[in-house]
Parts: structure tokens; C-alpha cells; sequence
């Protein structure tokens, strides 16, 4: 090859891999955008494009309630069972016309036996076989003629006045649903309970602006209250929190958040075992998606975009983070060379490994985070490709260690 021939090569091959550099930091800046998106630039945008909707005032505090039905389903809930029972009676005590119902899954442990101590203040029914906590709520709901439904999760603590709170934002007749702000009340006990408690004031942050400008985009089952009349059955297959408050989504309903009430529950601490509870809810949230999606498409613009930045996206954030990763290490082995790419890929790699086996921060927050998204990435696989349900499941155990008071006062800020 002549001397002038091979400077052609030359300066061809660097074209090339600056052309691939270019390329592999723009497809991973793309990749971060779409993952910081659903967390940052689009509760962002909704600061920034959408404006504030007031409630309507509530109604006289002397005027008559419409009737309530709080219903609860509980597995192996012995240690808190009766507390959460006694609460509830104290949340019906306190709202006036409202009764209480609880299903209990089959346990294996006395969380039955507990519940029917109670059996003169509450409608009681206890499954003869697994079937899961959609099937016990639609059965709850079906026992009731209530025109309100509150629902609820076992380990849930309260305060006393929670119905009457919620309650309270349904004065406004274009909401449909409300529901309280939760809080993880262990963030300080492992580096995965405060990872887990930090994203979810994130999240409640998100709500919040939601809340005040287009209304919820879905809810959580701790703790929320909706109007009977846009109750529909969810099938026994589907997580009933999403489905239902996506159900009032395209009915055209607002979701409110009122965030002067908050109810607490605990966060897992263990990094693998919320891995496998984000598995679980990523696949249920990915299923009532696949369920829904020819209904949640003919939502009007606005609603559709908050959908997709806030669910779908999140879904997928694994993907995102994963590829932005994958393509800077390309990056870094086209600036230095592969060898230094796999060396820091090495060190990356014995940092996560230090950081979970050490619980040596801040690398533990960082392999408890991609062990969480690792469960989301695996979870919404399971969805597409093997049609799994969680219709049943063991709770996390660490979620349980702390049986709470019926006598505590976790609610402690004044009502707005």
C-alpha cells in the first residue's frame, strides 16, 4: 500500500470511530433522557404547561355523609390483624354510616382465627383456598351497597379521621377517587428501605403536582377512597389498585391526593427481597396495561401524555438505564481503548458487588437501586413473554416485623 493510500485508511478509520463515538453518546444520552423523564422532566412539564385545579369546597361539616364500605384484604397478617381491625372500627366509628369488610386470603398462620373475634362489628369472610386479593376485594364489594368504597391494605397504620378526610375531596364532583400520601416510616433501618423511602417522596412529590393540575395517574392500594358508581370488578388475574383508578381515568374522573393525610407502612430492607417485590408489581402494573391499553389510548392528549411519561416509561426504565450504561462503556473503549473499558467495567462491577456484600454506602444505594430496577426489567419480561399474574403471593416479610398500636396517633398534622 502507497504512503498516501494509507493515510486515506488512516484518516477513513478515525472518521469511523468518531462516527460511532458520536453515535453511542447520542443514543446514550436518548437512553438517560427516557429514564430521568418520568421521574424529572415530566412532572416538570406539567409545572410548567399545566395549570392548578381547585377543589371545590367540601361540604358542611354537619351535612350528612354518604355511606361508606371500608374493605380489607390480609394473608398471614396475624401479628397486626387485630390492631388494623380495631382501627378500622375506629375509622367507622368516627365517619358515621359505614361498615366493615374483610376478606381473609386462607392463611396458613391465626390471622383468621384473630379476625373472627370481631365478627359482631365486622362482615367477615375467609376463603376456603387461595384465590388472591382482587377476587377478596370484588367479593368485599359485591357484600356492600355502600355509595362510597374505601379500600385498604393490612399493614397500613392510620390515623381515625382518614374517611372523613378523603372524603372530603369528593365534595367536588369531578373527583372520583381519593387518596392519602403514604410515607415509609423505616427508611433509616438498611440502605434499601431509605433507597426505597427517598424514591417514593419522589414520587409523592410527582403526585402532588398530578394532583393539583390533570388528577392522578393511578394509585397505590395503602389507602384510597372512590365513588361506587365507577367501581368495575377487576378481573381476578389483575392488581385492583391500577386497574381501578385507570378505570376512573377513562371515565374522566379526577384521582385527587390529600396530602394532609398520610398513612404509614414499611418499606422492604432487604435489597433482594424488594427486587422480587418490584418484579411482582412491574409484571401486575404491565399486565393491567396490556388489559387496558385499547380503553387508556382515546384519552384526550393531555391525559395520555401523563400516562405514558408516568407508567409505561417507568416500566421500561431498566431498559433505558441499561443501554445508557451498555453504550458509555462503547464510548469510553472508543476514546481509551477496549482495555480500559474493561477494566472499568471490572471496577464498576466490584464496586456493586463491595457495595451489596458491605452494605458500604454510597455503593450500597447504587446496587440496591439497579437490583430494584433489575426486579422492574425482569418483571415486565414476565408480563410480555410468559403471561405470569401474581394473582397470589407471600408479602414481603421484612414489610412485617413491627406490629402497630390501634392506639396510635401516626396522623399528627392538623387537617387543612
Amino acid at each position: 500500500m502507497r504512503r498516501d493510500e494509507s493515510v486515506l485508511y488512516d484518516e477513513a478509520g478515525s472518521g469511523a470511530v468518531i462516527g460511532t463515538l458520536y453515535l453511542a453518546v447520542t443514543l446514550a444520552a436518548a437512553c438517560v433522557a427516557l429514564a430521568v423523564h418520568p421521574l424529572l422532566t415530566y412532572p416538570l412539564s406539567l409545572i410548567l404547561f399545566g395549570r392548578p385545579r381547585p377543589l371545590a369546597p367540601p361540604r358542611a361539616a354537619d351535612g350528612p355523609r354518604p355511606s361508606l364500605a371500608i374493605c380489607m384484604c390480609a394473608y398471614r397478617e396475624q401479628d397486626v390483624i387485630a390492631a388494623k381491625i380495631e382501627r378500622l372500627i375506629e375509622i367507622a366509628g368516627e365517619y358515621g354510616p359505614a361498615t366493615i369488610h374483610v376478606y381473609v386470603d386462607a392463611p396458613t398462620d391465626e390471622t383468621a382465627r384473630i379476625a373472627e373475634q370481631y365478627v359482631d362489628r365486622i362482615d367477615l369472610v375467609v376463603g376456603a383456598e387461595r384465590a388472591g386479593k382482587t377476587y377478596g376485594m370484588n367479593q368485599l364489594v359485591a357484600r356492600s351497597q355502600s355509595e362510597l368504597l374505601l379500600f385498604t391494605d393490612a399493614n397500613v397504620e392510620s390515623d381515625g379521621d382518614v374517611a372523613i378526610e378523603l372524603s372530603r375531596a369528593l365534595a367536588d364532583p369531578t373527583v372520583g377517587c381519593a387518596t392519602a400520601q403514604l410515607i415509609y416510616s423505616n427508611s433509616r433501618e438498611s440502605p434499601t428501605s431509605r433507597l426505597g423511602s427517598i424514591y417514593w417522596t419522589l414520587e409523592e412529590w410527582i403526585k402532588r403536582i398530578e394532583s393539583e393540575r390533570i388528577g392522578l395517574v393511578g394509585c397505590d392500594g395503602a389507602m384510597f377512597l372512590m365513588r361506587r358508581a365507577l367501581h368495575v370488578p377487576p378481573p381476578p388475574h389483575l392488581i385492583d389498585d391500577l386497574f381501578l383508578s385507570l378505570h376512573i381515568l377513562v371515565a374522566g374522573s379526577r384521582i385527587v391526593s390529600v396530602d394532609h393525610v398520610r398513612v404509614f407502612e414499611r418499606s422492604a430492607t432487604g435489597s433482594d427481597e424488594e427486587k422480587r417485590r418490584k418484579q411482582r408489581i412491574a409484571c401486575q402494573a404491565v399486565n393491567v396495561h396490556r388489559a387496558m391499553w385499547p380503553q387508556l389510548r382515546r384519552m384526550p392528549a393531555l391525559s395520555l401524555y401523563a400516562y405514558l411519561s408516568h407508567r409505561p416509561l417507568k416500566w421500561l426504565m431498566p431498559f433505558s438505564v441499561a443501554g445508557a450504561i451498555a453504550l458509555a462503556f462503547v464510548a469510553l473503549g472508543l476514546v481509551a481503548g477496549a482495555m480500559v473499558a474493561a477494566g472499568a467495567l471490572l471496577v464498576f462491577a466490584l464496586l456493586l458487588f463491595i457495595g451489596e456484600k458491605a452494605q458500604i454506602k454510597p455503593f450500597s444505594l447504587l446496587s440496591s437501586g439497579l437490583l430494584s430496577l433489575v426486579g422492574v426489567g425482569t418483571g415486565v419480561l414476565e408480563s410480555i413473554f410468559l403471561g405470569k399474574t401474581y394473582t397470589v403471593w407471600d408479602p414481603a416479610a421484612s414489610v412485617r416485623l413491627e406490629p402497630f398500636r390501634a392506639t396510635d396517633r401516626v396522623n399528627k398534622p392538623a387537617s387543612k
